[in-house]
């Protein structure tokens, strides 16, 4: 069975205004194009868990981060924001059990093809980018 997977490189349409976000997206869109690449060409289980365990952990930091920044500055949308980061979260501990289980599915392949980066994306897009808009208003820079 041939499994294809997307990749998404960093543009300047994913940008928040946000240098230390920003950075930090880079990050995790290299690392969902590294699991993405483990999956399609089959790489060694440990290989892709190891590779899913630093993206659990790395989302974790990120996520943290942003909601460290977000209450400092007693942001009005953190609990809508905090709700978007646990049903990444959720979902991405549920791809990894499912790995563990399974393997590299056909099913494992699209659910990272089409949910972690369409999530990623559309929240780094909108949310997160809302986020950016919200701190250039009120003069305020992430350090």
């Amino acid at each position: 069975m041939l499994i294809l997977m997307v990749k998404i490189e960093w543009n300047e349409g994913l940008a928040t205004g946000i240098k230390l976000v920003d950075e930090q997206h880079k990050m995790l869109l290299e690392k969902l194009n590294d699991i993405s690449e483990a999956i399609e060409n089959r790489k060694e289980v440990d290989v892709i868990i190891k590779t899913l365990d630093f993206m659990m952990d790395y989302t974790d930091f990120h996520f943290g981060e942003e909601e460290k920044h977000m209450e400092k500055i007693q942001y009005p949308r953190i609990e809508y924001h905090k709700k978007m980061h646990k049903e990444f979260v959720d979902i991405l501990q549920n791809m990894v059990t499912e790995f563990r289980e399974d393997g590299a599915t056909q099913r494992l392949a699209e659910s990272v093809n089409i949910f972690l980066f369409n999530w990623l994306v559309t929240h780094i897009k909108g949310v997160d980018g809302a986020f950016g808009k919200y701190l250039d208003e009120k003069g305020i820079e992430l350090k």
